[in-house]
């Protein structure tokens, strides 16, 4: 019994200075700690921006590039070799430059049929091209007046859409005033859509029929201010957002100046010497995180210039690509 007491005795809680040297030991390893997650949730945000930032520029220049390699398709010939017949109301205003290709510098002599405000500085570009397979016409046409009709509908043409139809030797831009679900399906091409409901000439069986439109690409914000590439189309007269975080466009166009098809300078819009002799556009677009996730302010030049004005500790990366226009290179 004695020497339970006197082991009891003995028992002692942890002195001050112990106490004071175990709560620090602990303040360091909770501090370490939370600097490991800080540092990893950082590094894991960083990354998951940066993920998205090659996405959307991915995606942007897939789209751009596909359409400025179609730009100017006509089916079984392209429009520098054959100029159609316009009677669709509000149809494209074709350039100079038949190939279905403009380029606006720095957007000057664009007209914005939106009510977003383009980003000023950048540049616009418009690809006209057909699309789809093209359709064969079931017979041939009785007038120049008379319906159209096709076996089916593989482009799914609705009303009011542009149509192209061309056998080769000559070509009529229209828009649709109706679209049957019949089989066969029925396309008319009244007043209502058109200047008039007169081609230049009946059809017959070996015209095909195409979709047509028009895309105008061009770098706006929307109401947060934030920036995109917008695709506006004719066929619908609407525009859309394609990729957001976009903050900048640059075209350059590739000359081929000695007549081999292989690009031989590259200049702006405003500087090219003989549009006859463009055949491809390199597309230079600025791309930027959708928040500030870096450490430090970055410095970043792009076309020349600086991109990071204001300091938004934002990622950013250029994207340069290059597009041959495939209708102008024999």
């Amino acid at each position: 019994m004695g020497q339970l007491k006197q082991s009891a005795a003995h028992q002692r809680g942890l002195s001050m200075v112990e106490l004071l040297v175990a709560m620090v030991i602990q303040f360091i390893l909770l501090a370490a700690m939370i600097y490991v997650y800080s540092g990893s949730k950082q590094m894991f945000t960083v990354n998951e921006q940066m993920g998205r930032v090659q996405e959307n520029g991915r995606h942007a220049t897939d789209a751009l590039l596909y359409d400025i390699r179609m730009s100017g398709y006509a089916g079984c010939r392209s429009m520098e070799d054959i100029t159609p017949n316009i009677i669709a109301n509000s149809a494209p205003t074709f350039s100079s430059f038949a190939d279905g290709l403009t380029v606006y510098e720095g957007g000057t002599g664009w007209t914005n049929p939106t009510a977003l405000t383009r980003v000023a500085g950048t540049d616009v570009i418009t690809l006209q091209s057909t699309r789809g397979g093209g359709i064969s016409l079931t017979g041939n046409m009785g007038t120049d007046n008379a319906n159209i009709q096709i076996t089916s509908n593989p482009d799914g043409l609705v009303a009011n859409d542009l149509i192209l139809i061309s056998d080769c030797s000559s070509a009529d831009l229209f828009r649709a005033t109706t679209v049957s679900n019949g089989s066969p399906v029925t396309i008319t091409h009244a007043n209502s859509t058109n200047t008039t409901n007169r081609l230049s000439k009946a059809y017959q069986a070996d015209a095909q029929i195409l979709s047509f439109d028009a895309h105008t690409y061009f770098v706006a914000v929307d109401a947060t201010g934030e920036p995109g590439l917008y695709q506006y189309s004719l066929n619908s007269n609407s525009a859309t957002l394609l990729t957001s975080g976009i903050e900048e466009m640059q075209l350059l166009l590739a000359e081929d100046t000695s007549g081999d098809q292989e690009p031989d300078i590259y200049v702006s819009a405003d500087s090219v010497i003989d549009w006859e002799a463009v055949i491809g556009v390199r597309v230079g677009l600025l791309l930027q995180s959708a928040n500030g996730v870096a450490s430090a302010p970055r410095s970043f030049s792009f076309n020349g210039s600086e991109a990071n004005s204001g300091n938004d500790m934002r990622l950013r990366k250029a994207f340069w690509s290059y597009a041959a226009l495939r209708n102008r290179i024999n």
